[in-house]
């Protein structure tokens, strides 16, 4: 006795399904047709994405999108039910099952995210994927004469994101040692306070530790808005003053640390 190829079964198998769904009193086997526009992302920023699509009942569909395929709908078959979708772009090597995890003294990675529930109870579902900026660079840059190698770490209660794209609280830091300049750029993720704690060490301990976050807060940023601000924090040597500048805006913010 002979098999029956699978192809020949899957075949078999959409037929009965198509069959199905002409009838309109049961379309409960019915998959939707989730439709994905990605013609708003940014090309020259972003060259692929990780795509996530999940279901309370197990269902789970991932693939990998080359920016080649954002000029065309991109179509996937799914069960008609609320879904999770969730699209990454440069978690890399920080990728988890729930999301994204930084592990503890890394920076961030520069993550753009899109994140949405969608109610796929439907034939056909038409979404349109924007990328947000998910992540600041801070360039910190050190003022005054005979300024020697010093370490910078940022301290914080954030250490990634859920698969939904909310930031997660865990333990967070990230440290770099200043250039010949004086200067140095570190990667956080969005915050969820003002909690944020710069720490500055010369190798035999910490010289000096004080509330970044609470004078970020001061000068108006919100960790809230879809697209981050870079932020650029001139600092004092002798750390008696600090200015704040975040990308975009025209105003710089000086401070009086306290220590």
């Amino acid at each position: 006795m002979r098999t029956m190829p699978s192809k020949v079964l899957m075949s078999v198998f959409s037929l009965i399904v198509c069959a199905g769904c002409s009838v309109k009193e049961d379309r409960t086997l019915c998959p939707c047709r989730l439709v994905l526009d990605f013609s708003e992302v940014d090309t020259a920023v972003i060259r692929s994405v990780d795509l996530d699509v999940t279901a309370p009942d197990g269902f789970v569909f991932a693939e990998n999108v080359e920016a080649s395929r954002f000029y065309e709908d991109y179509v996937a078959t799914v069960p008609r039910q609320e879904l999770q979708l969730s699209v990454w772009s440069g978690r890399g090597a920080f990728a988890s099952d729930d999301g994204l995890r930084i592990p503890y003294g890394n920076g961030a990675p520069p993550v753009y995210i899109h994140s949405a529930l969608l109610d796929a109870d439907c034939e056909q579902l038409h979404h349109t994927v924007i990328m947000r900026k998910n992540h600041c660079n801070v360039t910190i840059r050190m003022k005054g004469e005979d300024v020697d190698p010093v370490s910078i770490s940022l301290v914080g209660n954030v250490d990634g994101y859920a698969s939904d794209g909310r930031p997660t609280l865990g333990r967070f830091c990230c440290s770099s040692v200043v250039d010949v300049d004086g200067s140095c750029t570190m990667v956080l993720p969005r915050q969820v306070d003002n909690t944020l704690m710069m720490e500055l060490d010369d190798a035999s301990g910490v010289l000096k530790r004080f509330a970044i976050g609470e004078y970020i807060a001061e000068s108006g940023y919100d960790w809230a808005t879809p697209d981050l601000e870079d932020i650029t924090i001139d600092l004092d040597f002798a750390v008696t003053h600090l200015t704040l500048v975040i990308q975009g805006w025209e105003k710089e913010y000086m401070f009086d640390i306290v220590i």
